[in-house]
């Protein structure tokens, strides 16, 4: 008997990759939503993740950029398309990026460097994902990738993170900083939804300025995190808290320069 399906490529496998990720940073995380997401219709997205529908060259461009891919992935994604000899080879090669990628894009990670320096802190994989709301193979892939990448190390006992501040580029497209940034809006309205609000702040203010101001904003608002940082942060607390400062235009706006 012939059968109906047909094998999945790299591509449906990092699709479904992609999917499960989503469902274990959110358990109300659906395959409808997902395929909303990525443009298409639940019923054409089951059929590509059961392997029945075939992922043509021309729909993974259509998607692609709705993923926010790694460098990695992305290669991944289309490498069926290519020929033989532009495929990827040297696999370990992309692992650091790889890494690097996920370490910026992925909030998990951020969150539990600094969880190392709450007071009942445990160097447990079950005891940090009950912490963080995540499940424990997401929480053991972070914590791997932590001490891959050097953020993490082992003193004595203890597990102690390298590094008190991790910085990233202003100014740059970068995927990896595009998916965090997106990630935290998931997160703000979260806690909208979830946290009682003695337990948050959300407040926003609404300006008129010329294009001209915008370089001294972003560094006003540097100064104000680095300022709120100084102030609130200690070295042995409670909780683990992120602050976001949105500031973008509700106008409509173009590149040209105000002069």
């Amino acid at each position: 008997m012939e059968k109906n399906t047909i094998q999945h490529d790299k591509a449906v496998i990092l699709l479904i990759k992609k999917y499960e990720e989503g469902k274990q940073r959110n358990s109300r995380w659906s395959q409808r939503a997902f395929a909303t997401r990525l443009g298409l219709s639940s019923g054409a997205l089951s059929e590509i993740l059961q392997g029945k529908r075939i992922l043509s060259a021309q729909l993974k461009k259509k998607i692609s950029s709705r993923l926010q891919l790694s460098p990695i992935e992305e290669v991944a994604f289309f490498e069926e398309d290519l020929p033989e000899h532009l495929r990827t080879q040297r696999l370990d090669y992309y692992k650091l990026t790889n890494d690097q990628f996920h370490l910026i894009s992925d909030w998990w990670h951020y969150a539990i460097l600094n969880l190392t320096n709450t007071k009942d802190f445990k160097a447990s994989i079950p005891w940090i994902a009950d912490r963080l709301g995540l499940s424990q193979a997401v929480t053991q892939e972070a914590w791997d990738r932590l001490f891959r990448l050097s953020h993490l190390k082992k003193q004595g006992k203890k597990v102690i993170r390298t590094y008190a501040r991790l910085e990233t580029t202003d100014n740059l497209l970068n995927l990896s900083l595009q998916k965090s940034h997106l990630q935290d809006l998931e997160l703000i309205e979260k806690s909208i939804l979830d946290v009682p609000v003695n337990l948050r702040d959300h407040t926003s203010m609404t300006v008129v300025i010329n294009k001209k101001s915008i370089l001294k904003a972003k560094e006003l608002i540097r100064l104000f995190q680095d300022r709120f940082a100084q102030d609130v942060e200690v070295d042995q607390g409670e909780d683990v808290y992120k602050l976001s400062v949105s500031f973008y235009p509700l106008t409509k706006v173009t590149n040209k320069r105000s002069l």
